[in-house]
């Protein structure tokens, strides 16, 4: 396992690293340029744009992997073997203040994206005048910023913002949705400039739309969050279906499932709700009778999937991007978001198709549906960071509960899952640094 005083982790507000791209479908549009590091006094220099403008992409990619890999755990994506202490409490649900998973992995790398990506936003703001209301840099920033809101949201109980007086998710959802309709407005206002001017590259026209995509399905996702349904659905029917938006790693920047499923084999699907799954391509493992068996290969969210018939995984690698956002997620929300129709009959069975399952055929109205919804987003969304959100959704506002319950697998002690705890606790240092706690 890395240590969290690795040089990946020590991300300063406004470093950007050569490698880091902002994902964009089937492209690579958002390349951060011009890597170095910005000096405090320059920090207003108009020079020093891009190089402000790269700080967001790297430091939420650098918070994205972790959050993935540690609320999978949490939401019973991945049985941990308890290498250390604290995964097998992560896995159990027994979370606590003095974690220091949640300084090194979760909390802190995640509420540093959220102030980089709004930080950069400001000052480019201020630098750019006028022009920044239809600047892509900007909007970009803001979209990730939005992100950060939304993990932040759907992972802790509560979150303070700044050392203010500590938010409910709810509230950070409503945050996040103003990010992001900044960052569409933005993103808009951009393609329409751009489109005045002559000889303007295809791809750069493609990158307005990318954000604008990136961050309307972030505002559909914070809006479901909320069980703003409509709202949603509105935002997320504007997304095409093809649409994929990815975090990019390397061996400069590891992604954590690559590091702790590959590298080493840290966790696996056994004993979890998806070990039942072996013979769906899109929730893949390795079956053999060794310390590997039913560690996961690649999922749908990697590029370093292999759907290949019989092939289904593949590896995870060290240049690998991880799915964020994608249409696929968009027409989910629109799916949830209208209920048991014969629309979402006919998508549910076109997902099941995707497994290789029979169709259902099931009624319009049939509250199977749903319940059939809900288990093709699992399986489609499966290690992207979105069980954790849906769980504590499912039980809030349908009143299911989908944790894992009872005794805990393989224990020899009577250890069972915490059933008082579906959200991570405030960290120490929060709790002592904030004088509004």
């Amino acid at each position: 396992m890395m240590n969290s005083s690795s040089p990946r982790r020590r991300v300063a507000s406004f470093v950007a690293i050569a490698a880091v791209i902002a994902g964009a479908a089937c492209s690579d549009f958002l390349v951060a340029e011009n890597p170095g590091a910005i000096e405090e006094p320059d920090v207003t220099d108009p020079a020093y744009v891009n190089l402000l403008a790269n700080g967001p992409i790297y430091a939420f990619q650098a918070a994205w992997d972790d959050v993935s890999y540690w609320n999978g755990q949490l939401a019973d994506e991945i049985h941990n073997r308890e290498v250390f202490i604290e995964e097998g409490q992560i896995d159990r649900r027994e979370l606590h203040s003095d974690m220091t998973y949640m300084t090194a992995f979760t909390y802190n790398p995640l509420q540093h994206a959220r102030f980089v990506g709004e930080d950069a936003a400001r000052r480019m703001i201020a630098i750019l005048g006028d022009s920044a209301g239809r600047d892509l840099r900007v909007a970009r920033s803001l979209a990730y910023s939005g992100y950060a809101y939304v993990g932040l949201g759907e992972m802790n109980c509560t979150t303070p913002i700044n050392l203010g007086v500590p938010k409910s998710s709810a509230d950070i959802f409503a945050d996040a949705i103003q990010k992001f309709d900044s960052a569409i407005t933005i993103a808009t206002a951009a393609k329409t400039y751009l489109q005045t001017l002559p000889n303007v590259d295809p791809n750069v026209i493609a990158a307005t739309d990318s954000v604008r995509f990136f961050a309307l399905v972030g505002a559909a996702r914070a809006a479901l969050d909320r069980n703003e349904l409509a709202i949603a659905s509105t935002y997320a029917a504007q997304v095409p279906p093809a649409f994929n938006f990815y975090a990019w790693y390397s061996t400069t920047l590891t992604n954590r499932v690559y590091n702790r499923l590959q590298q080493g084999s840290s966790g696996n699907l056994l004993n979890t709700p998806f070990e039942a799954m072996a013979t769906d391509p899109r929730v893949p493992r390795l079956i053999n009778t060794t310390a590997t068996n039913g560690k996961p290969l690649s999922p749908t969210a990697f590029t370093s999937y292999n759907g290949l018939p019989g092939n289904a995984g593949g590896v995870f690698t060290p240049a690998i991007g991880q799915r964020i956002a994608s249409g696929l997620e968009a027409q989910y929300i629109v799916a949830e978001a209208a209920g048991p129709t014969a629309a979402t009959s006919a998508f549910v069975d076109q997902r099941r198709a995707v497994g290789g399952q029979a169709a259902l055929n099931l009624a319009a109205g049939d509250p199977a549906i749903m319940a059939e919804l809900r288990d093709q987003r699992r399986r489609d969304l499966y290690l992207d960071n979105h069980r954790l959100g849906d769980l504590r959704r499912y039980k809030q506002f349908y009143g299911i509960d989908e944790f894992p319950s009872g005794p805990y697998p393989g224990s020899t002690s009577g250890a069972v899952y915490n059933p008082l705890i579906d959200c991570w606790p405030l960290p120490t240092a929060e709790l002592n640094a904030n004088p509004n706690i």
